[in-house]
């Protein structure tokens, strides 16, 4: 009988990184590591799946800025701007930059980032899938990455951006602290050849503690009582 899964996700260039343990080993067990194009396809790779932690918003609001987004930026001081406005639900299924904006703006939010409109399509994969396949509305959650590194790092933000190479370092360090040398290099060797960046892969990683300690009962959520948005889904960030 196999062990359910504990996987963190992050987008990556072409398409999603994770991360995967199984639940019983502990942090410092094998890892799989696994990029796919779709991320229904990602999730596949992965049997008996018991939590995913995934760097990409869940909830959307109609209207307003998320709280959770608030919260976070509060939380994270000097790392703040790693934390983009999720879109409104009105903008989203926007077909061009330009609609996206004009949509935003008359819900009554702001224009869309360049940044940010490259999020979209991922963040319309994700929703699509818990609208869809509503048995995932349980098994994944939104994770913020800087939050996880902020927790490991005794409550501070990291001092260095990740697109820094001392910020890389010290991510680097902090995962081998978690996991071990020996996951990273594993999960290097596994995604040799792929597009994936360090950082995503980092990322993912402490997208994977996170949900580790969602799933063993722990772990923070942004805000502690979630409101929903118009489909149900949780406005949060978990840690």
């Amino acid at each position: 009988m196999s062990m359910p899964w504990l996987v963190g996700v992050d987008g990556c260039p072409g398409g999603w990184v994770a991360i995967g343990q199984s639940m019983a080993s502990g942090p410092r067990g094998e890892v799989r590591a696994v990029v796919a194009p779709r991320l229904q396809s990602l999730l596949a790779e992965f049997d008996g799946l018991r939590l995913v932690g995934i760097d990409m918003p869940i909830g959307l609001s109609e209207n307003e800025p998320r709280r959770c987004d608030q919260i976070a930026r509060q939380r994270l001081g000097a790392r703040a701007s790693s934390v983009f406005p999720a879109p409104l639900r009105p903008a989203l299924n926007a077909a061009t930059h330009a609609e996206a904006s004009a949509n935003s703006r008359q819900a009554g939010g702001q224009g869309v980032s360049a940044q940010a409109w490259n999020l979209f399509a991922r963040v319309r994969e994700l929703d699509e899938l818990l609208q869809h396949c509503r048995e995932w509305r349980e098994r994944v959650v939104e994770v913020h990455p800087e939050l996880s590194f902020l927790a490991l790092n005794d409550g501070e933000p990291l001092p260095a951006s990740k697109h820094r190479i001392d910020g890389i370092y010290r991510r680097r360090s902090v995962v081998a602290g978690v996991f071990g040398m020996p996951a990273i290099e594993s999960a290097v060797a596994q995604l040799a050849g792929s597009r994936v960046k360090e950082d995503d892969m980092l990322d993912a990683f402490a997208v994977l503690w996170s949900a580790r300690r969602q799933a063993k009962g722990g772990g923070v959520s942004l805000p502690a009582a979630p409101p929903l948005d118009g489909r149900g889904l949780p406005m949060r960030i978990t840690f």
